[in-house]
């Protein structure tokens, strides 16, 4: 095949485009999707994780990668959605009176910025709400291979927009929050069923009470209705956000700023209006989110804020059975609340009946002071903090978490046993509870075991946010056994530094939860008391234990400890939308996402290759992966060390042998099968070393996949390109290695 660049094939596409008659459909047609398909999502474990999910498609558009044509009301206009795209992003609902209840909405995303130009000369910008217009565009999903993609409708540069009449703007659906989450999150579930046909809407909540804020840096939080049930709201427009940031920077809306700094738990929302939509990223398994975009679309309620409960504290927080256990907490008047009238300890011994006890006030530090008795050695204590306004506003500070549970007594209490012996690893890391969080949060303790990672399996400094490092300590191979150690004491560093796997330590430092991740952090003092011991074994089981909320016990009795996994394959080189560096293995149970926070030679980013790494793409097989069990950014992770964790690793469907002598020119085949369903390989031969990118396009000229990004040595390769989450049709790939490049054909059936 003649040799010629992408740009100048893609200028013989137009003419193409301009014969090719896209067909017309209605935006509920692009939206819906089975009812029997969104039970059954409702019903899959795990499918709202932040990684691939093999049945993502029973929630995705059945128009998903197709090009159509439709004609919609427009009820939100440009540049009132500025998260994405620059404000290049509006809301259609269908044109049907029939179709405004559900199925009826869609996102629609400019390209920005690339096609500002043309679509601003397409007219992008010139329609008002309650416009009705025709526009051609690529139907998509974002994140792809996600339980919670959001579809949008991505319009077609070049093709004008046509406004051809003008309507209604619908009112807001009023809908329960229980249609879209169930339980609180990170612990409940997300309810496909009856959220997905409002995907896209225009919706309204009411009777709402604020119980977390979710990301402080943008100005999110989320709301509890009376069932429990808890919605996020997202920050999809500027009056209701503290800054976008990135590429396209929308600066905070000052009013919210305001507004956002005096919200807290408790504060009651009368009326929240907004888009129902999805998020990417680590806050992406939260699923449906409710969007304000205009500064009436939250309304708080006349009802003053009720008080905030904040900065609980044990005294002590090891109690022996022969000490009083005192309980403090700070309770504050929010701005134009209420101020509190009873406060009470509420505490049962031995699972016995709850007792309240009033709680003081302390002038000489603004604290609410209360003592629970001392107890028989081994009583488990539980406890919680009520508080209650005139006007019969309760609200409870129940546990440490951080999250929206925090207030919800259905979800875990602060505890203690009164214990007569030193902690343990066991006692630290052990809840009952689905928070996750140690019952011995503060407490300045030492703990015993057997190192099982040190910095040459670890690299002490984490290369990324929410990484762990090194050291991490193990007492057996029982649940709740393992825990992460770390300091920033510089004489405690040196003695950690001379740690090796198998030395026997007793560490003193303090409990302390990091990304909701138990750990022993500013280390103070370290005593080695023999080295050589054996690492307690690694405990098998399976990927699917791992795909879980927050305090699932399947993972959370295993935080910090050694994990085996069996008969693994590599299934996604890019699970986190937010760290390109991470990738997913599978036993064929459920995924796992991988921390590549060891020192070993696999990656999944291309780029390492030229630093002698070996690339993991999909596909390939690994025999068994041992490695440290973690948590970050709403997700178990798993963080291999060395080589040695990894056994029988077969990279499979990528370099084919060498048959003779190295390759004489640059070379793209066709691939084979063609055409061909769902998978086909490309060939292709390098006379020399150098940077090689394969990629795929539509006919639109639309990058679609990237399925060789990296340095490679001289020789012939085969690539296996996996087509079954894209529609039939044709696609084109490109090769480029210096200043070679060549463009071949191949066509999808299905």
């Amino acid at each position: 095949m003649k040799k010629f660049t992408f740009l100048a094939f893609l200028l013989m596409v137009p003419g193409a485009l301009a014969l090719a008659q896209f067909p017309h459909v209605t935006i509920r047609q692009i939206q819906e999707m089975p009812l029997d398909s969104l039970r059954m999502a409702d019903t899959l474990s795990g499918f709202s994780a932040n990684s691939n999910q093999a049945l993502w498609t029973l929630q995705a558009s059945p128009y998903n990668l197709d090009t159509v044509t439709v004609t919609g009301l427009c009820v939100v206009p440009a540049k009132v959605i500025t998260y994405s795209a620059g404000g290049w992003t509006m809301v259609l609902c269908d044109t049907a009176a029939a179709n405004q209840t559900q199925w009826g909405g869609v996102l629609v995303r400019g390209n920005a910025p690339a096609d500002t130009t043309q679509l601003l000369a397409d007219g992008f910008l010139n329609v008002a709400a309650g416009d009705i217009i025709e526009m051609t565009g690529l139907v998509s999903e974002f994140p792809t291979l996600r339980g919670f993609s959001l579809t949008q409708f991505q319009p077609i540069a070049g093709k004008p927009i046509s406004i051809i009449g003008s309507g209604k703007v619908p009112k807001p659906v009023v809908k329960n929050v229980g249609d879209f989450y169930k339980g609180v999150f990170p612990n409940g579930k997300i309810q496909y069923s009856t959220g997905e046909p409002f995907e896209g809407f225009y919706v309204e909540f009411h009777n709402l009470t604020i119980d977390n804020k979710v990301n402080t840096a943008r100005g999110t939080f989320s709301a509890v209705d009376s069932a429990g049930n808890e919605i996020s709201e997202y920050d999809m427009s500027h009056s209701f956000t503290l800054g976008h940031g990135g590429s396209l920077p929308f600066p905070a809306d000052t009013a919210w700023q305001r507004l956002y700094a005096g919200l807290g738990n408790g504060l009651r929302i009368d009326t929240l209006r907004g888009i129902i939509t999805t998020s990417s990223g680590s806050e992406g398994p939260r699923g449906y989110r409710i969007a304000p975009l205009y500064p009436s679309d939250v309304v708080l309620a006349k009802a003053p804020a009720p008080p905030l409960i904040t900065a609980h504290r044990r005294n002590p927080v090891v109690v022996s059975p022969d000490t009083t256990a005192t309980i403090s907490v700070k309770v504050t008047r929010q701005a134009n609340g209420s101020s509190p009238s009873t406060v009470s300890l509420i505490y049962s011994a031995g699972n016995a009946a709850f007792i309240a006890v009033p709680m003081s006030f302390s002038a000489s530090d603004t604290t609410y002071v209360g003592v629970i008795p001392k107890q028989a050695a081994n009583t488990l204590v539980r406890y919680f903090v009520q508080v209650a306004d005139s006007f019969a506003q309760v609200i409870r500070l129940a546990n440490s978490a951080t999250s929206g549970i925090a207030s919800d007594t259905s979800k875990g209490f602060f505890f203690y046993n009164a214990l007569n012996r030193p902690l343990t690893i066991r006692d630290v890391q052990y809840t009952p509870y689905i928070n996750g969080r140690t019952p011995y949060l503060g407490a300045v303790t030492a703990l015993s075991g057997i190192i099982t990672a040190d910095t040459a399996n670890i690299a002490l400094t984490p290369l990324s946010t929410g990484w762990t490092n090194a050291w991490y300590m193990q007492s057996t191979s029982q649940p709740w056994s393992g825990i992460w150690l770390t300091t920033t004491d510089t004489i405690a560093i040196k003695q950690m530094d001379a740690l090796r796997n198998g030395d026997s330590v007793t560490v003193t430092g303090t409990v302390q939860e990091q990304f909701d991740v138990t750990r022993l952090g500013n280390i103070t003092g370290v005593v080695k008391v023999s080295g050589g011991n054996a690492l307690p074994a690694p405990v098998a089981l399976t990927t699917s234990g791992f795909n879980v909320g927050n305090g699932t016990p399947s993972a959370e009795s295993y935080e910090g400890m050694l994990v085996k996994f069996t008969n693994l394959t590599v299934t996604d080189i890019n699970p986190t939308f937010s760290d390109p560096s991470e990738y997913s293995v599978n036993d064929g149970s459920g995924p796992v996402v991988v921390q590549q926070g060891g020192r070993n030679k696999y990656s999944n980013v291309p780029a390492d290759s030229a630093a002698g790494k070996t690339i993991f793409h999909v596909g390939n097989k690994i025999g068994s992966l041992t490695g440290i069990v973690y948590y970050s950014f709403n997700q178990y992770k798993f963080v291999p060390r060395t080589d040695a964790d990894f056994q029988n690793v077969v990279l499979t469907g990528v370099k084919l042998a060498q048959t003779g002598a190295l390759p004489a020119s640059y070379a793209l085949s066709q691939n084979y099968p063609n055409p061909f369903n769902p998978s086909t390989v490309i060939q292709y031969a390098l006379p020399a070393s150098g940077s090689v990118t394969l990629k795929v396009f539509n006919i639109l000229g639309q990058e679609v996949r990237t399925l060789v990004n990296e340095f490679q040595a001289p020789g012939r390769y085969a690539v296996r390109f996996d087509a079954s989450s894209l529609a039939s049709g044709m696609y084109f790939y490109r090769i480029q290695s210096g200043s070679y490049s060549s463009i071949m054909k191949m066509m999808v059936i299905k």
